[in-house]
């Protein structure tokens, strides 16, 4: 009972703000499926159907979180994340997807994104690890063992492969250790790295299928980017270099977006994603549809919303009452904040298509139940601070 009675300190305003996102995203995702009986696709009632069950279940899930004292979940961190980490090595044997990465598990009629779950995990470890050494954040051997925390999960993510995942692990631990007081240097070090390591994983790409053969050439091949991953990430520079091919997406976006002008042409009135012209117009490209039905102040609404939770978020980051409430909610902020510039940078042409969907808007119930997860701890810190803000 005593658990029951921190909810009272939950943030109202901010909770109501991820529902409304969350009610964008149901109407959105109903308004881009409809018409899809004719391409023989399921009826759009069950895309928002299943969007419905996943956020009972999501909810039922930041319920459960909020009710547990963070400290006591940072306590069951490694359980979890060598659990999450079994998961991913699961995932490489018998996933599944339709679209070429190994990235899902089914259960029953739904089915699962381990490195989705991966991500809190992260979170709980990363919080956990350099809390415990908040005093010592500022020495190198303490950031290389907290990027080897993150270094797991980004390995097997990577074999799926889900490219924009790892980033996004990535940049949980980047946020999380930048908010600790980690020397810039040292970042900056960690990221050269990191980018050396990603023109080798682009050199790799040039090895031909048929040379690798060994155990190690298997390595290799799991490690290096694909083609159809280069031409993502370069061909946002210019997608009219293959405008039936890389460019296409990028192009139906833009079109979808600028079609929309101030007001949009009107739920379920959309010529871009109601007619299919543009691919995963209720996933990863649900905010084309958003500027297209609802223009510039659909749009604008929207991303005040976002505004608004992370701005909130961070506050209660920087009033945490320890070192572990503020890296758990620094994490949870820099993992849906990451998703949210990528998602709408990728949509509007300014970053490269990496596939990360929209927290609470996109279609897809493991991202959905991740980001209830992280919006769960960073409630759960703000529910047991000593000050409330109102």
């Amino acid at each position: 009972m005593r658990a029951f009675r921190h909810l009272k300190r939950l943030d109202w305003v901010l909770f109501a703000a991820v529902l409304a996102l969350c009610l964008y995203g149901l109407v959105m995702i109903y308004s881009a499926t409809r018409g899809a009986e004719a391409s023989g696709w399921a009826a759009p009632s069950q895309y928002a159907k299943k969007q419905v069950l996943w956020l009972l279940v999501s909810l039922f899930a930041f319920f459960l979180t909020v009710l547990f004292d963070y400290r006591s979940l940072a306590r069951w961190h490694l359980p979890i994340y060598l659990i999450v980490t079994a998961l991913l090595v699961l995932v490489l044997k018998v996933g599944r997807s339709p679209t070429g990465a190994t990235c899902w598990i089914a259960l029953g009629g739904l089915r699962l994104q381990p490195s989705e779950l991966a991500k809190i995990a992260v979170i709980l470890s990363i919080a956990a690890f350099v809390a415990r050494r908040s005093e010592s954040v500022t020495k190198m051997g303490v950031v290389g063992r907290s990027l080897a925390i993150a270094l797991a999960p980004v390995i097997l993510v990577l074999g799926q492969p889900d490219f924009g995942t790892a980033l996004v692990i990535v940049a949980i631990w980047f946020g999380a250790l930048y908010f600790a007081g980690a020397r810039g240097r040292h970042l900056a070090l960690v990221l050269a790295c990191g980018l050396a390591l990603f023109a080798g994983m682009w050199n790799l790409g040039k090895i031909p299928e048929a040379r690798l053969r060994s155990p190690l050439d298997k390595v290799i091949a799991a490690a290096r980017l694909r083609e159809y991953q280069k031409r993502r990430l370069t061909i946002f520079l210019n997608p009219q270099a293959d405008p039936t091919g890389a460019g296409y997406q990028v192009i139906q976006s833009r079109i979808a977006i600028g079609s929309g002008q101030l007001f949009g042409r009107g739920p379920s009135h959309s010529t871009q994603g109601r007619l299919h012209f543009l691919p995963e117009q209720r996933t990863d490209f649900i905010f084309s549809v958003v500027g297209e039905e609802l223009g510039f102040v659909g749009c604008f609404t929207m991303l005040a919303l976002f505004f608004f939770v992370y701005w909130r978020g961070l506050r209660i980051a920087l009033r945490a009452k320890d070192p572990l409430g503020s890296l758990l909610a620094a994490g949870a902020v820099t993992m849906l904040a990451f998703h949210t510039l990528v998602n709408i940078g990728m949509s509007v042409n300014l970053m490269p298509i990496t596939g990360i969907p929209l927290p609470f808007v996109s279609y897809g119930g493991s991202n959905l139940l991740a980001s209830f997860l992280a919006f769960g701890l960073l409630q759960n810190v703000r529910m047991r601070r000593d000050s409330v803000i109102f």
